[in-house]
């Protein structure tokens, strides 16, 4: 009858023959596998701080590029907008010239004709081209005691303004009417009548002017 404890006896040393060869392969191959699985796991997380370095440096890059985009593009539409805002030149002559006729209208309200209103416009306007007095419609006009009957506050009548516009043209282009130059500066008013002259003192050297009818 076979004994046990003999058959027993071979499994025991082949276990412990197992154990020495799984002994002597983790102490000969054991560190090789850590310094490997360590390697490994160090260039996996060099990859991955080095990848989110670089999607925080593209991130970083496309956002600053498209701030500079989005800076240009409302720097574009402000000097859009700012140039639609703008008035152009025959704009700001038309304000110009309506502002000139109202003020000049204040004046010539006052005068009884036709041709006076059109000779006391042109005396303001030889007024304005000379050295000696401002270089403005208004400055003039408001020059004190120069201006029969002108106040500030006068009426604006649309017919004085239609009237004062059309000479204010012919002005601005450099016409004038014939004879008129800047040195009828002074202005002579009577009841029916308003004339320019060239001299302050009225001698047989003075020359009249009045627009013609």
């Amino acid at each position: 009858m076979n004994n046990p404890d003999a058959l027993a006896l071979p499994a025991r040393h082949a276990a412990k023959r197992s154990d020495v060869r799984d002994t002597e392969f983790f102490r000969k191959y054991g560190i090789l596998m850590i310094a490997v699985l360590l390697f490994i796991f160090w260039t996996v997380m060099i990859w991955l701080v080095s990848a989110g370095i670089t999607k925080s440096r593209v991130t970083k890059a496309l956002t600053h590029e498209y701030d500079i985009s989005y800076e240009l593009k409302m720097q574009e539409y402000a000097e859009q907008i700012e140039i639609a805002n703008t008035p152009t030149e025959d704009e700001v002559l038309a304000k110009q010239m309506r502002k000139e006729a109202d003020i000049l209208a204040k004046v010539i309200g006052t005068m009884n004709t036709k041709q006076m209103k059109l000779s006391m416009l042109w005396n303001i306007l030889m007024r304005v081209d000379s050295p000696y007095y401002p270089n403005t419609v208004t400055e003039v006009v408001n020059q004190p005691n120069q201006w029969m009957f002108y106040k500030e506050n006068n009426p604006i009548r649309d017919n004085d303004v239609e009237l004062a516009l059309e000479q204010l043209k012919l002005w601005h282009e450099g016409r004038y009417p014939a004879g008129l130059s800047s040195t009828f500066v002074y202005g002579e008013w009577s009841e029916h009548d308003y004339v320019l002259r060239d001299t302050w003192d009225k001698d047989w050297k003075t020359h009249y002017w009045r627009f013609p009818e």
